[in-house]
């Protein structure tokens, strides 16, 4: 690019469009898009074409684009003779578009080449010089990367190598990434949508940062996820981006913090980044904190993008100023830091995973084994890989170049219940790192999560009656939950939204679902199972039947094991062949089954320290458990929760457990699990029974009368039984019922009379009960009752005038109930949007349901 005429092109074509754009009243817009173009590039020209004349380089280089600069030329001379053709018009404007796109694309590209040639010749010139080579090079890169992306002013180039002095860097891409698209898209919107779109500050004129004493952290966006998902690759992308590098231009800092920061030698790095230089002293952090400052307000032009990696505590965060205008601050960090902004991006898609996967076994370029491997392999593998961007990249990383026998292999040893964490150290550590920063209290609560099966979710009330009995939480919830909101900030569960409609409920996790990444599982199982630990002195035992029977490594265990939780997983294939276990110490046990009968193990006969008992089918019918009655001998059992099993009639020796203060009941069948007949009026059923929930039993006709002598019960919840259509008188006698819910029970035609003796009932929900009628007469004699849900009760027409009594109630309902309760003055009501299309459904499907029933 060494020929003279390039700058006078140049020159010519910028007077040209001036004087067009001057006589004409069309065009202007692509006119002063092409005029700002030409005003960009031609003083970098004007320093490329001298330069070159100086080196003596070839004018061939520039012949081209001195062709394009003429065709340029005539076409702006065109547009000065069209007048008020309107197609001519759309046409050039299109063909003026076209022709900047070209200047720009072609500048781009001759200029990085050239600039990449120039920088070459003098690196290799002053090769002899080491620590020069290595500050030239940061600047070759930062400058090859920064023109790839965008054409800069003169000054900013000038910026951009000062810049290079600086610490901070931003690392290299590394090669072959895949599978990010999506999330850095959104990463990129998250960092842009704060600026002000006045002021973008592109221009970068300005010489000093504002400081903002009125603002707030909203600066500070904290990238979250697990270790291993890519945290560091997403924001190193992010820094390399087209927009973002127009954005910010020079002042992209990047520093990786680590677990244990030092904040002044981070900060020594960004103002003397030498290795080899007399780092910066400072007397103390608070010394630090104020020469950051100083060059943060003073040396770096706004706007600034500074990415803070591995962050493991939010406070170091607080060293920095997070109220500088223009200022955008980037953590990535495996917690997710609550009083900033946080981003969590999705774990990768099928398809991705299989790419990245893919790339790492079979590499780039390259092609595949002699044996070809087959591709139902490379699916399978990605499945046991969790689609882990880091597990994806390792164990393909270790399959690269190898036969099909040795993919063959590692499938066979994953198959018989092996880990990848098991194979692969590294993937090991990166995820054990999470775990270790964990308080001794959290570490048993994440290992907890291992009793559960893969892929499904963990409703919060069942952790609730584990870590009520076993690490002392309330009963309401409170502790239970605070503790799951904490791992899912952690990224080591994540806390899912259950999708049903608001209301009564029992408790802080009634209603609340928690979800765990499938390798996070299996890093609790390992840590249970620690190997250094024989089997007999775990405090876990967590079991796995991969077959007919359980493992041998735990049937050859002769002596009692000391184990005080217990989990058994097995699948439709299981002969419910149980061995004479000795587990006397469990006071926990979690039973996973997916087969249609099933036999509880015999040795829970033993088990007279349990306290908390959890039996949940995962298959895809109601299994049958044929020995239920031993659970009669539980003598000391206190809540149990029972999930999709048919319960058979339930005899006196289970209606008699004195201590039991919980039961749950969802998705089971039921119906004739109470029609006990007692043999004596003096059985007090479950005497200490606090709490029972009933929820999707849908061959509930009746509320079992046995029940009704559990006089100290407090929280009653049956929801979801589309069957229940009475409840019998002998319902008042529950005197010291607080919480009673009856949500959607769509066939409950109305509440007995004796409900009005329920004097401490303090919530009633009868939302959705669409055949419900009305209220009982004397309603207003249940004068502690506080809270009344009735969203959807569209059968009720009138309410009872004995409403009249009641004080200090609050009514939620629709619009329909919403008038009704106007007219009595004495209670609050809150009225709540209905959704109408999915209250049309409701009734629908509840007509729909009544119809399927009464056919013959």
């Amino acid at each position: 690019m060494g020929d003279p005429l390039l700058s006078e092109s140049i020159t010519r074509l910028t007077d040209i469009v001036i004087h067009v754009a001057k006589t004409t009243a069309n065009f202007k817009p692509q006119l002063s898009q092409l005029q700002n173009t030409l005003q960009l590039i031609a003083p970098i020209i004007d320093d490329v074409v001298k330069l070159n004349q100086i080196l003596d380089r070839s004018k061939q280089e520039s012949a081209m684009f001195i062709d394009e600069i003429q065709d340029a030329e005539k076409l702006v001379e065109k547009c000065l003779k069209i007048k008020r053709n309107f197609i001519k018009k759309y046409t050039h404007s299109l063909k003026l578009k076209d022709a900047n796109n070209k200047l720009l694309r072609f500048f781009q590209l001759e200029v990085q080449a050239d600039q990449s040639r120039d920088i070459k010749k003098t690196l290799a010139e002053v090769s002899d010089l080491k620590s020069r080579i290595d500050s030239l090079s940061v600047d070759a890169r930062q400058i090859h990367q920064t023109f790839s992306y965008n054409s800069l002013s003169v000054s900013s180039r000038y910026e951009l190598i000062e810049r290079g002095n600086l610490g901070w860097r931003v690392p290299l891409l590394p090669r072959g990434i895949v599978a990010f698209d999506e999330p850095l898209k959104k990463l990129k919107a998250k960092v842009f949508e704060d600026f002000d779109a006045n002021d973008d500050g592109s221009n970068g004129d300005s010489n000093s940062m504002e400081i903002d004493d009125d603002g707030d952290e909203s600066s500070v966006v904290v990238v979250a996820a697990a270790g291993g998902c890519g945290k560091t690759t997403l924001v190193t992308m992010l820094c390399h981006d087209s927009d973002i590098i127009g954005k910010f231009r020079e002042n992209i800092f990047f520093v990786t913090v680590s677990e244990t920061p030092n904040f002044m030698a981070i900060v020594s790095d960004l103002l003397n980044p030498n290795p080899s230089g007399q780092p910066i002293q400072f007397q103390s952090s608070e010394d630090a904190k104020n020469k950051l400052g100083n060059f943060l307000n003073e040396k770096v032009s706004r706007p600034m993008l500074i990415v803070f990696d591995d962050v493991w505590n939010d406070s170091f965060i607080d060293n920095f100023p997070l109220k500088i205008k223009g200022c955008k601050i980037l953590v990535t960090s495996r917690t997710a830091f609550s009083k900033h902004d946080v981003f969590r991006f999705d774990p990768l898609s099928d398809e991705d995973a299989k790419t990245l996967f893919r790339l790492s076994a079979f590499g780039v370029g390259k092609k595949r084994p002699r044996a070809t491997v087959d591709g139902d392999l490379v699916n399978q593998m990605v499945k046991r890989c969790k689609k882990h961007p880091l597990t994806l990249r390792v164990v393909g990383g270790s399959l690269n170049g190898r036969e099909e026998s040795a993919w063959i292999s590692m499938l066979n040893t994953l198959s018989k219940g092996n880990s990848v964490l098991d194979l692969n150290e590294e993937v090991r550590n990166r995820l054990e790192r999470s775990f270790t920063t964990l308080d001794k209290e959290f570490k048993e609560y994440f290992m907890d999560f291992g009793l559960f099966p893969e892929d499904q979710r963990i409703p919060a009330s069942a952790l609730l009656d584990m870590w009520v009995h076993l690490y002392n939480h309330d009963h309401e919830g409170h502790d239970t939950f605070d503790k799951i909101v904490r791992l899912s900030f952690r990224n080591l569960v994540n806390l899912v939204a259950s999708g049903k409609d608001s209301g009564a409920t029992v408790n802080n996790c009634d209603q609340q679902y928690v979800t765990q990444h499938d390798l996070l599982r299996e890093l609790a199982i390992h840590l249970s199972n620690n190997p250094d630990v024989p089997i007999a002195q775990r405090k876990r035992l967590i079991i796995a039947a991969s077959g007919e029977d359980l493992p041998a490594s735990v049937l050859n265990i002769q002596e009692p094991m000391q184990a005080r939780i217990m989990s058994v997983s097995t699948g439709e294939l299981f002969s419910s062949r149980w061995s004479e276990m000795k587990v006397p110490e469990v006071e926990v046990m979690v039973l996973n089954l997916k087969s249609k009968t099933y036999t509880l193990p015999y040795f829970m006969t033993e088990m007279q320290k349990l306290k908390v008992l959890n039996v949940t089918n995962y298959g895809l019918y109601p299994s049958y458990i044929d020995n239920f009655l031993l659970i009669g001998c539980l003598s000391n059992l206190s809540r149990i929760r029972l999930e999709r099993v048919e319960i058979p009639s339930l005899d006196t020796s289970i209606l008699a457990l004195e201590n039991l203060q919980k039961a749950s009941f969802m998705m089971c069948k039921i119906g004739n699990a109470f029609a006990t007949k007692l043999s004596t009026d003096s059985l007090k059923v479950w005497p200490k029974l606090v709490e029972l929930e009933i929820d999707y039993c849908h061959d509930l006709v009746g509320f079992p009368d046995l029940l009704c002598s559990s006089v100290h019960l407090k929280n009653l919840s049956i929801t979801n039984c589309n069957e229940l259509c009475e409840i019998s008188e002998e319902f008042g006698n529950l005197t010291n019922l607080e919480n009673l819910s009856l949500r959607s029970c769509t066939k409950l035609e109305k509440l007995t009379e004796s409900i009005t003796r329920l004097q401490k009932l303090s919530i009633l929900d009868v939302s959705d009960c669409l055949s419900l009628s009305g209220l009982p007469d004397e309603f207003g004699k249940l004068g502690g009752l506080r809270t009344i849900y009735m969203m959807g009760c569209t059968g009720i027409c009138e309410l009872p005038l004995s409403v009249e009594e009641l004080a200090h109630t609050h009514v939620v309902c629709n619009e329909e109930m919403y008038d009704q309760w106007l007219e009595f003055g004495n209670v609050k009501v809150e009225r709540v949007e209905e959704d109408r299309l999915e209250t049309l459904m409701k009734i629908i499907r509840f007509d729909k349901h009544n119809s399927n029933v009464h056919q013959p």
